[in-house]
């Protein structure tokens, strides 16, 4: 009997049986002990592959998992300065992501943080990331109505200035009143934040602003003020309420006799514009009251202009109203030194004569758009850089030149040239009317707010002057203002970004009203805000530090044409030094035969650096520490050239700046800073930054660093 052979699988243990196997016969053909004894048992084979694949599906599960093909994924290590470039790397990785917007420090549109993860920890796919966008420095909602200590708290951080005021109020004891208003973003980073406590006291009270006109007259009246009331041009959101007030809203006094302000739209253009006056050919209505449309105006990217009722403080940026007539340095709404008899829009006439007469009759406020021109001057013409005389007589105008004569001297030489002027757009002005009219020369993409008064601002840099022939007998007429004749020129540059100026409304006017410091602007924290999730070190000083070391240098701003510049000399301390200038060789005169020179010797410095990991930096500068030497306006004539003190071009405002590394995308560039290269010194088709670029936040006016 022959054994056998007992299959391994069905053996429990590690040995064979006792078994005799008798001798094997000879033969070509292999027993089949032998073929048992040479074939690897099939369990033992299944349970091999088994293994193997269970090792198998173990690596691949543990490589894959590692790979993040499944399971968790790790949270990236931000790699950006920009929320929206921070939410992309999140979304890639396969995270729900929202954001979320508030103020702070930061530029606009600057990455602040995340909630709901950490980088470099794993969480499930498909969780939710909240990422924190900034809005730039501004008032949180909430602020109104809190005490000024939590008031102080929330804004201490947001990187402006901001200013504590007693103002009289209905609610003594809490936060009454704030510029910006409550929710809103700071639009001037220079005057920062104030907030306004409420105290007791005699006084219009802050809660009038912005309340109906009728119900605050009832409110005042009703506490024993004589009031009166006066329109002026507004937001929409303001139209029929209160916007401003005499004595101030706010402000503690004694006065009994108020003057409130009420907001209007473009239908209410002849009541703030209109100041009574009487003709011998019948009552007029003529327009004067300059003096109503004074505030500050600024352009969507923070360059201001200022409309002033104080004579002394004109300068290329502030302009005087005066409201009255035939004033020649402020801005008037009627050259009536064109046509003396009257300056009453042709549609306000009471009699056709004062209509025939009117100097007005192609000018805006005589149609029915609700736009009027408002300009320096009233139209006269020049000798040289010098208002020429009204006639002959014994001061005239000989080629150009002032003159005194021994009697009649017939003026020559003399030209119109464009000065200061404006378009001014109360709310539902109809601004396709005057597009389609023909009234500019160009056109525009650009769809200014509706909602907001605004104004357009003439370049008359393309403006040549206009010779007037001195042989002519009939009357001349200057070209670059309405007229009664004709139309003006086109105005050329239809409104856009650069030329939109939109009326800044404060109902609270805080110059009236003692203030004190309660933030300086500088934020506390770290130098990254205490806001990155990659980390950073507390030490804000030694990071800022660092970052002065590695910015230190010096830069120019220049849009390479012309003979001017601003060059900065930036210290490894953060503190800076500087010098613009901008020549005029054919403005020559007696005693500057070189020209003149427009210049800037000024100082500052650079309160805290923020690094991002882009390699970009934030830097907030000490807007009270800049300092222009000298008085803006001051003269000299210094070797043939007559020098004047003006602006520190390009660091005004001083708030933030953003400085991008030299290698830095340029597609992440403005278009304004790749077209400022070349005042630098750089070819502005680069694919990359050239060079360290340190860019002013509120205009976007570019410094290079210049080639060590």
């Amino acid at each position: 009997m022959t054994a056998e052979p007992v299959p391994v699988a069905e053996s429990e243990s590690q040995s064979e049986p006792e078994t005799t196997v008798p001798e094997p016969q000879q033969t070509d053909e292999p027993s089949a002990g032998s073929v048992a004894q040479r074939k690897p048992p099939i369990a033992m084979m299944v349970t091999i592959v088994a293994a193997f694949i269970a090792v198998a599906v173990c690596v691949a599960t543990f490589i894959t998992y590692k790979m993040e093909l499944w399971g968790p994924q790790t949270v990236p290590t931000v790699e950006a300065s920009n929320a929206g470039d921070v939410a992309k790397q999140l979304a890639d990785k396969g995270f729900i992501v929202k954001k979320q917007q508030q103020y702070s420090a930061i530029r606009k549109g600057g990455y602040i943080g995340m909630e709901g993860a950490k980088s470099g920890e794993r969480i499930a796919k498909g969780s939710e990331v909240t990422v924190l966008e900034s809005l730039g420095p501004g008032v949180p909602k909430g602020t109104v109505g809190s005490t000024a200590k939590q008031a102080e708290t929330a804004l201490k951080d947001m990187g402006v200035k901001v200013t504590e005021h007693e103002v009289v109020s209905e609610n003594p004891g809490k936060v009454s009143v704030t510029m910006p208003a409550d929710g809103q973003p700071v639009t001037d980073t220079d005057e920062g934040i104030h907030i306004g406590v409420g105290i007791e006291g005699d006084g219009v009270p802050v809660e009038i602003a912005g309340i109906d006109k009728d119900q605050a007259e009832s409110e005042l009246t009703g506490k024993g003020y004589t009031v009166t009331l006066e329109p002026r041009f507004s937001g929409r959101q303001y139209l029929g309420k209160i916007v401003g007030a005499n004595p101030g809203i706010g402000v503690k006094t004694d006065a009994t006799d108020v003057t409130l302000y009420y907001g209007v739209d473009a239908s209410g253009r002849y009541d703030v514009l209109t100041g009574a006056k009487e003709h011998d050919m019948g009552d007029s209505k003529d327009i004067a009251r300059t003096d109503r449309l004074a505030g500050s105006y600024c352009t969507e990217d923070g360059d201001c202009i200022t409309m002033s009722t104080d004579e002394s403080q004109k300068s290329d940026t502030t302009y005087y109203v005066s409201g009255e007539y035939n004033k020649v340095d402020s801005l008037n709404l009627c050259g009536v030194v064109q046509n003396a008899n009257g300056c009453t829009p042709t549609n306000q006439a009471d009699t056709e004569a004062v209509a025939q007469f009117s100097s007005l009759g192609n000018s805006l406020i005589s149609g029915d758009t609700g736009a009027f021109e408002l300009f320096k001057g009233l139209g006269t013409a020049y000798c040289g850089d010098d208002l020429a005389p009204l006639g002959p007589g014994y001061i005239y105008c000989d080629n150009g030149h002032l003159a005194k004569g021994d009697g009649m001297r017939q003026n020559s030489g003399e030209t119109y040239k464009a000065d200061d002027f404006f378009v001014y757009m109360p709310v539902d002005a109809d601004l396709s009317a005057i597009e389609s009219s023909g009234y500019f020369t160009n056109t525009s993409d650009y769809q200014p707010d509706k909602d907001r008064p605004y104004i357009i601002k003439r370049d008359n840099s393309d403006y040549k002057p206009a010779v007037i022939d001195s042989k002519a007998t009939g009357p001349q007429y200057n070209p670059y203002i309405p007229n009664s004749n004709s139309k003006m020129v086109k105005f050329k540059e239809a409104p856009n970004k650069k030329n939109v100026y939109y009326l800044v409304e404060t109902p609270i006017d805080w110059s009236l009203i003692d203030g004190t410091v309660a933030s300086d602007g500088t934020a506390d924290g770290d130098a990254d805000g205490g806001v990155h999730s990659s980390g950073g070190s507390s030490d804000a000083d030694s990071k800022s530090a660092a970052a002065w070391k590695e910015l230190a240098g010096t830069y120019m701003f220049s849009s390479g044409a012309g003979a001017w510049d601003t060059t900065l000399w930036l210290k490894d301390d953060g503190t800076f030094t500087g010098y613009y200038h901008d020549d005029n060789l054919g403005d020559i005169g007696d005693d500057y035969p070189k020209g003149t020179r427009d210049e800037a010797k000024f100082s500052g410095r650079f309160e805290s650096a923020t690094k991002y990991d882009d390699g970009s930096y934030n830097l907030t500068c000490a807007s009270d520490a800049l300092a222009v030497e000298g008085a803006k306006g001051d003269e000299r004539i210094e070797n043939g050239m007559r020098f004047t003190t003006g602006d520190a071009y390009g660091m005004t405002p001083c708030g933030t700046f953003t400085v991008y590394p030299k290698g830095y995308a340029a597609s992440k560039l403005s278009e304004k800073v790749r077209g400022q290269a070349f005042g630098g010194g750089y070819d502005s088709k680069f694919t990359s930054a050239p060079a360290i670029i340190l860019v002013n936040d509120s205009t976007q006016e570019a410094f290079y660093q210049q080639r060590q």
